[in-house]
């Protein structure tokens, strides 16, 4: 299954910070987290990237349940320093078949009247 995952920055997080700090956060919990992704994306389980210019990353992961796509999250050190949105995606095969189902139903309701 694949789900379409988006992570913003939550701004409050790196508020206030002195260069020292942000530095460290950065060590500590940017890097691991992109190098993590990044693994996942040469093991072909997710694909995707950060938005350029932006504390934003984007990207497909292909899972076998909505928990795993929430313990992959919850791995990455800046779980707790992103705001998540995740959908999960269905196929173009499948939208096509629902697609032609609602119009064959349409169809015959059209006929019957």
């Amino acid at each position: 299954m694949h789900y379409l995952v988006k992570g913003e920055s939550i701004e409050e997080t790196n508020a206030g910070k002195t260069q020292e700090e942000a530095g460290t956060f950065y060590q500590q919990i940017v890097k691991p987290s992109l190098e993590g992704l990044w693994k996942l994306s040469e093991e072909k389980r997710v694909v995707g990237g950060v938005l350029a210019g932006e504390r934003v990353c984007a990207f497909i992961v292909d899972a076998d349940s909505n928990a795993e796509v929430g313990r992959m999250l919850r791995s990455l050190p800046f779980w707790g320093a992103m705001r998540w949105t995740v959908s999960p995606l269905q196929s173009f095969e499948s939208a096509l078949d629902q697609d032609r189902e609602a119009m064959q139903t349409m169809q015959a309701m059209v006929v019957e009247r």
